[in-house]
């Protein structure tokens, strides 16, 4: 019987450990080949990939999509970041759902600066920019427009919406230290306007109830126990309680069976501008202000 020498079982033990370190350094070689695989093709290919690894810009921050932060719309904006509390079936407590008009009607009541305001710096359990910090102010309204408007509304699309000029601003200032003014002339001095019911105060009306009140007042609008406008039966008690006790509702805000918030959610309109709307409303559904 044979017997390996000691010279053979080096030789045997040797190459059994090169074997091994060779094997080792191959599946290594593999796994980071497998790891770095699919992120940028080789700038000598001529491939789609290879192409955008050799013109992409330094330091650009894009979204997972490819999209660059301030360039992503309101549509992309929601399926990421919005739709978990604001789906059309989410059930999330206390956050409208989109398409749910009845759910919308009272937020849109008080303004798109107040829905922007609280997107930007969170309200209640809603966490500013939806957790989302990078997204841009304009991205923000962005999201916010296209859920609204799929809801309902029918704000102004944020990309399109002129800045306003520094003479409008005047123009504002100047307008708003009049109505001061005014209203230092007396109170009811103040009322007059709307006491008439002339042209003037149902165009006043007609704007202020386009803007802000069709939210809840609208002819079809699903919100419980609030009278809609051209629905006589619904205004006819409202009506019958007289003109200073609906302006009272109107300017103090009123809550019954359903939430009237004072003004209408809008504390910049004027005394005039509110009990305009009334006149408006009433005079549409039935009564004679």
């Amino acid at each position: 019987m044979n017997h390996p020498t000691n010279q053979n079982a080096r030789g045997s033990a040797l190459t059994t450990l090169i074997g091994g370190i060779v094997i080792l350094l191959a599946t290594l070689y593999f796994l980071v080949k497998l790891a770095s695989s699919g992120y940028h093709g080789t700038v000598e290919e001529t491939t789609d990939a290879a192409t955008q690894t050799r013109i992409q810009p330094q330091g650009s921050i894009v979204e997972g999509d490819g999209v660059p932060v301030g360039e992503r719309k309101g549509d992309k904006i929601f399926a990421k970041v919005c739709y978990q509390c604001h789906a059309a079936d989410s059930s999330t407590a206390g956050s409208p759902k989109i398409t749910h008009n009845a759910d919308w009607a009272p937020r849109l009541a008080q303004g798109f600066d107040t829905l922007f305001n609280h997107a930007l710096n969170g309200f209640n359990a809603m966490p500013a920019k939806g957790g989302q910090s990078d997204l841009t102010e304009l991205e923000l309204k962005r999201a916010i427009v296209y859920m609204a408007n799929q809801s309902g509304g029918n704000l102004p699309d944020p990309d399109k919406a002129p800045a306003p000029t520094e003479s409008a601003a005047s123009g504002a200032a100047s307008e708003a230290a009049a109505s001061g003014a005014a209203s230092a002339a007396g109170k009811s001095e103040a009322a007059a306007p709307a006491e008439g019911g002339s042209g003037d105060v149902m165009a006043t009306g007609k704007k202020v109830f386009d803007g802000l009140c069709f939210g809840c007042h609208g002819a079809n609008s699903a919100i419980p126990d609030t009278p809609r406008v051209t629905h006589k039966d619904e205004w006819a008690p409202r009506i019958n309680k007289g003109k200073d006790t609906l302006f009272k509702h109107a300017l103090e805000g009123f809550q019954d069976k359903g939430m009237m918030p004072a003004k209408g959610g809008n504390t910049e309109l004027s005394d005039d501008e509110v009990k305009a709307a009334v006149v408006y409303m009433v005079n549409e559904s039935g009564g004679k202000f």
